[in-house]
């Protein structure tokens, strides 16, 4: 089989866009296309940059939208470039989109056109969910909106916290990656259109908060639970602290579990919570205090 594409980029940080970059790289010797990896976002330890430099892959830092759109273009003016979005905040502009000699492949972590946007692994926890999954499309002038390639479903554990569950996403995105790089290279993949994607659906913001950060102490404790899981993402502190108004001060969670037994400190707040309880570790609100912990 021959690629449709001489170029191949891959946009992205983390595991996901590691993995990707690691099957782009391995097939690249099949297909004789060149490999390219592009650090839009730049974190520290980001594991594609250190397998990109590690395998000698053309790689670039390009923070400034425009400079990378440029960067893009040229490319693309030189030979049928493929762009692999995954784990990847840049929006593509309708110029590149429009493009002849440019297709763009985006991974989300959610089953569209359910949940398209941001943080989608937040959201359905929070809806208490029972099912997800990612999915795999193509970039069109819709937000998440293109036709899907391939999909894979997964149970939403009743326990799972968003950076337990987006883990997992990022597993299945890289093996129905793999399984479905060949077809996208040749131009064999599918191309399912969305139900509904071009008409008017909610698109969740990165701004957005499920529950918006908050909770009545009132609450059933399992919903509680559910929005202090929705919120969790672990170090990263992709969104503030749960808070809520305790004997009429206001106080953010710092910590919370499933605990057999109460305790008896001050700073604890036990709800009953299916024969257990809903331990919260809290603490008033004021500047400088707005620090996660968790386990």
């Amino acid at each position: 089989m021959i690629s449709k594409y001489q170029k191949v980029i891959v946009i992205g940080y983390g595991v996901i866009t590691r993995d990707v970059l690691e099957t782009v790289y391995q097939a690249g010797a099949d297909y004789g296309y060149d490999v390219e990896y592009i650090e839009y976002e730049v974190h520290p330890f980001n594991l594609a940059k250190k397998f990109a430099l590690a395998q000698e892959i053309d790689y670039c830092a390009i923070e400034d939208r425009q400079k990378l759109l440029g960067h893009f273009l040229d490319a693309a003016s030189e030979r049928k470039t493929l762009i692999i979005s995954a784990s990847n905040n840049y929006i593509f502009p309708g110029k590149l989109i429009e493009n002849s000699n440019v297709t763009i492949v985006n991974f989300h972590n959610a089953l569209l056109p359910e949940y398209p946007g941001r943080n989608a692994p937040s959201w359905v926890i929070y809806h208490g969910e029972k099912q997800t999954g990612i999915t795999w499309h193509y970039v069109s002038d819709t937000i998440d909106g293109g036709d899907i390639i391939v999909q894979k479903k997964c149970d939403i554990d009743p326990d799972v916290k968003a950076f337990e569950l987006a883990a997992k996403l990022m597993e299945l995105a890289a093996e129905a990656f793999r399984e479905s790089f060949d077809a996208i290279l040749t131009d064999t993949a599918a191309r399912v259109k969305q139900p509904g994607a071009a008409g008017r659906r909610k698109i969740y913001k990165s701004s957005e908060i499920p529950g918006d950060g908050s909770f009545d102490i009132e609450d059933d404790p399992k919903d509680i639970f559910r929005l202090l899981r929705a919120l969790d993402y672990g170090k990263s502190n992709i969104f503030p602290p749960a808070c809520c108004i305790l004997n009429g001060e206001k106080v953010q969670i710092n910590r919370y579990k499933a605990a057999s037994e109460k305790g008896t400190e001050e700073d604890r707040l036990y709800l009953p919570l299916d024969g257990q309880f809903l331990m919260l570790r809290y603490s008033k609100v004021s500047a400088g205090n707005e620090v996660l912990e968790r386990r």
